[in-house]
């Protein structure tokens, strides 16, 4: 659970932070996203840090109950974004394409991490006292 704690108060800061910039910044995130997509070697270097930071949470955080739960399926979604990324960019960016092209999608991603980000920092801040 210490572990879990750790992630929590690592993790749950970031995600929020990174919520607030896409929330105020929509078309900043949306031409950087496309930007990667359009970069061959961003691309693949987004995937491999995916791999890598998914790969890490996964082996320190392995929990299978209770609210450490989020953080081990935040590090598996990391690992198979990882996989797609390296694996099939073809497709990911295909899909990337069709997410950047709907804008609604940048509000569900700002929303979506915002919740994310404020459970962890709960989890981390708040209930672990």
């Amino acid at each position: 659970m210490e572990t879990s704690i750790y992630l929590a108060k690592l993790m749950g800061p970031i995600y929020l932070v990174v919520a607030i910039g896409i929330l105020l910044n929509q078309d900043h995130f949306r031409a950087v996203t496309k930007e990667v997509a359009a970069s061959p070697a961003l691309f693949y270097l987004s995937g491999a840090l995916a791999l890598i930071i998914g790969g890490l949470i996964v082996i320190l955080n392995n929990v299978w109950h209770g609210w450490p739960i989020v953080i081990t399926l935040v590090g598996w979604v990391a690992v198979a974004k990882g996989v797609v990324r390296v694996a099939l960019p073809a497709q990911a960016k295909t899909w990337v394409a069709k997410a950047v092209a709907n804008p609604n999608m940048t509000l569900v991603a700002g929303v979506a991490a915002l919740a994310l980000g404020g459970f962890l920092t709960a989890m981390g801040y708040v209930f672990s006292s």
